[in-house]
């Protein structure tokens, strides 16, 4: 999905298409775990506009009309990707902070397994799981 599907979900569910709209899309799609801060960062000076609660504003529209979604990770600020991404499980280290994600196949076997096993069905757009990276638990 690319900037012409955005716009036209966005006009199809009645919002009109801005250039931060387009701006924060973009961002996210070519930025690896952004947070609400680190879009405002990197299109503060492209977009001398934008202000941190209107990064936040369209977020929630975006995430509204299906364009956006999130992962949370404890108490840390959530990071945003497109929807339409494979779905993955953010693993996220306790101990520097790093995010990474496992792909969609291994992401796909451990939601089966867990299925196999529990009966729990896990959204895998919006999962993480907290341990400590390779170089933390290397480092012990």
């Amino acid at each position: 999905m690319g900037p012409a599907d955005w716009e036209a979900t966005l006009r199809s569910r009645g919002y009109r298409i801005t250039a931060q709209r387009l701006a924060i899309l973009h961002t996210i799609a070519t930025s690896r775990h952004p947070t609400a801060e680190s879009i405002f960062d990197h299109l503060r000076h492209s977009e001398p506009a934008l202000n941190l609660s209107t990064v936040y504003r369209n977020l929630a529209v975006l995430q509204e009309v299906g364009l956006v979604t999130h992962a949370h990770f404890g108490s840390g600020a959530p990071i945003y990707h497109l929807a339409d991404e494979p779905p993955h499980i953010h693993l996220s280290c306790l101990r520097c902070g790093r995010v990474t994600s496992v792909g969609p196949d291994t992401a796909a076997a451990f939601a089966r397994r867990v299925l196999a096993d529990t009966g729990f069905v896990i959204d895998t757009s919006h999962s993480a799981v907290h341990g400590l990276c390779r170089e933390c638990s290397t480092s012990r």
